[in-house]
């Protein structure tokens, strides 16, 4: 299984015919697509490319399609698109806090 990437800006804009607003704000958000095939995986992440955050240009989205096929990956400034292999979750294993006491002076340690 393939898996898309994209690390974007989410905007949020309240008043979007307010040029003097302050209430706009963004904050980064990850996202992810999985896919059976590389190909449909490809295909996908070419397709983010519509994104003007991400293209700003015909050479440069002609740029981008070469290197999202041949190194899985495209940035541009923070934005980015890539490609990746699922790989199966590791086991992990979480263990109880256990309470030590001394006798002494009957401080515990956790």
């Amino acid at each position: 299984m393939y898996a898309v990437v994209r690390h974007t800006y989410k905007l949020d804009v309240p008043e979007p015919n307010n040029p003097n607003s302050t209430k706009s704000s963004a904050k980064w958000i990850h996202l992810v697509w999985i896919f059976e095939t590389e190909l449909d995986a490809l295909s996908y992440a070419i397709s983010l490319l519509d994104d003007p955050l991400i293209r700003s240009n015909e050479y440069m989205l002609e740029s981008a399609i070469n290197q999202l096929r041949e190194d899985r990956f495209y940035q541009v400034g923070r934005e980015s698109v890539a490609i990746a292999e699922v790989e199966n979750s590791p086991e992990i294993i979480y263990e109880e806090e256990t309470e030590v006491i001394y006798d002494d002076d009957k401080k515990s340690i956790h």
